[in-house]
């Protein structure tokens, strides 16, 4: 059939490739287990990972301050029955929702304060970052106090013994990420800079600044997440109508939350996880299933053809076998179109781990329906309106959206009563996706980033923000014989 198997151990689990022995009591011994890799010397709890110059490591975890999360909601209808059998509904919904379980980086890299120019990092490198997208050689940087104040004057003969030894701190740093003349870095991201940096200090000697000695990053389940819902419907039903029958919905809603991943994803999974965990408030955006505007309607008729309707009221009998008795029924959906994030951003400003959005720089629009990308018809200067993303900085999160969809199905279908009792014989004809429409809906990842200094892009990366996949399905039809007895 082309199928192949496959398999993946996550980190922190172990696979025993076959059945594994039964479990057989609370002592069992675990030393025995096929293919485990036995510690050298005895073990301590807890097992601490081994402190590092630069911390690369990379694990998963569960916060252990873990709480229930809680939930209001609340609502409110009003309904009316008016003439002809029609129903009217009104109605508010609200739900409020915190400590939702959510991933963040519990060694987050920190933004180290300089107590003595009362600066942070984020600040004093954003200032440097700026700089760097202007090109501004490293000649023309002026000493920064933040960098003056915690790193040694020989802090570039440190970095790379290579590079001119005239260069002051702020320098230094600078010529790490600075690609141009001067440069002594090969563009290194901004946590990669902090990397080098972290046991550089002179105040601080032989102590990390930024990171945690042991992990890179280190994802933990918390109990942090919040979310957001407010939602207005509008609902008209007709039930006793001897033709027709119908139901039509309107639903205006807004969902915000500051990550929507869900538990059963990888704790690193980006929809769920907090990019700065120091300003988790930069999360909080429309969610990512945020539909603004459903409305879906559905009918039953009657067609007025045959024995005794408006039309053909006097046909005979075998004629009205065939022409008579007729139902249509139909079914129409259409949501608006999910959030979409800004591209996300080459390097990694503010995680060691996940990389940041990007922001725009000019009020550019979405055109999904061009060109075959969400950007179809502005693609190069789309490209060149988004920025690198500044130290700290989570980026902007789902503000655009992707393109709305609607669909109708429509089925006709027609019952023979047959001469036995209770026998009859029914003919169906269903058509899904009447108009065959097809709106696109999904970007692959790789294909919705951009490279470093975007704004200076002299060509745009041939499949930036193209679709890759339509919404919904083609229009397919059915047919149905059903004897019923």
């Amino acid at each position: 059939m082309g199928f192949t198997p496959s398999s993946q151990t996550p980190r922190s689990f172990y696979n025993l490739i076959n059945v594994g022995p039964a479990f057989i009591g609370f002592n069992q011994t675990v030393r025995d287990l096929r293919n485990l890799a036995l510690p050298v010397g005895n073990l301590t709890f807890p097992l601490q990972p081994p402190n590092q110059n630069r911390p690369t490591a990379i694990e998963n975890g569960l916060d252990e301050n873990l709480i229930s999360p809680i939930n209001y909601s609340w609502n409110l209808t009003y309904e009316r029955t008016l003439p002809r059998g029609l129903i009217v509904s009104i109605s508010y919904l609200g739900r409020l929702a915190r400590n939702l379980l959510q991933s963040r980086d519990a060694a987050a890299v920190a933004n180290f304060v300089d107590a003595q120019s009362g600066t942070d990092w984020n600040t004093a490198a954003t200032q440097l970052e700026i700089l760097r997208q202007q090109g501004t050689p490293v000649s023309q940087i002026q000493q920064i106090p933040y960098f003056a104040n915690l790193f040694p004057a020989d802090l570039i003969t440190r970095l790379n013994p290579q590079c001119p030894s005239g260069y002051n701190q702020t320098q230094a740093v600078y010529s790490l990420v600075f690609r141009g003349a001067g440069g002594c870095g090969t563009g290194a991201d901004w946590t990669g800079v902090q990397s080098r940096l972290s046991l550089l200090s002179s105040r601080f000697p032989g102590q990390h600044i930024f990171y945690q000695p042991q992990f890179g990053s280190y994802a933990a389940w918390s109990s942090i997440g919040k979310s957001d819902y407010q939602g207005l419907t509008f609902t008209i039903r007709q039930r006793l109508g001897t033709r027709l029958t119908m139901d039509f919905n309107y639903t205006f809603s807004r969902s915000s939350d500051d990550g929507s991943g869900l538990q059963a994803t990888n704790v690193f999974n980006r929809a769920g996880f907090v990019i700065n965990p120091f300003r988790q408030e930069d999360m909080y955006a429309a969610s990512d299933f945020d539909t603004r505007h459903i409305v879906n309607a559905n009918a039953v008729f009657k067609l007025p053809v045959g024995r005794g309707e408006p039309i053909f009221a006097n046909l005979g009998k075998f004629a009205n076998l065939f022409l008579g008795g007729w139902q249509l029924t139909g079914i129409f959906r259409y949501n608006s179109g999910l959030p979409i994030s800004a591209p996300t951003d080459n390097g990694r400003a503010t995680n060691f781990n996940i990389k940041s959005y990007t922001t725009r720089t000019a009020d550019i629009q979405t055109c999904p329906t061009r060109g075959g990308a969400l950007f179809g018809c502005n693609t190069s200067e789309a490209y060149r309106s988004f920025r690198n993303a500044y130290p700290g900085e989570t980026g902007e999160r789902n503000v655009f959206r992707l393109p709305g969809y609607w669909v109708v199905d429509l089925g006709l279908s027609k019952t023979f009563k047959l001469p036995r009792e209770n026998h009859q014989f029914q003919f169906r004809w269903e058509v899904f996706n009447l108009a065959n429409t097809q709106k696109m809906g999904s970007i692959n990842a790789v294909d919705y980033t951009v490279g470093q200094d975007p704004q200076n892009a002299a060509q745009t990366p041939t499949n930036f923000s193209k679709f890759t996949a339509i919404q919904g399905f083609p229009r397919s039809m059915q047919f149905v014989l059903r004897y019923s007895f």
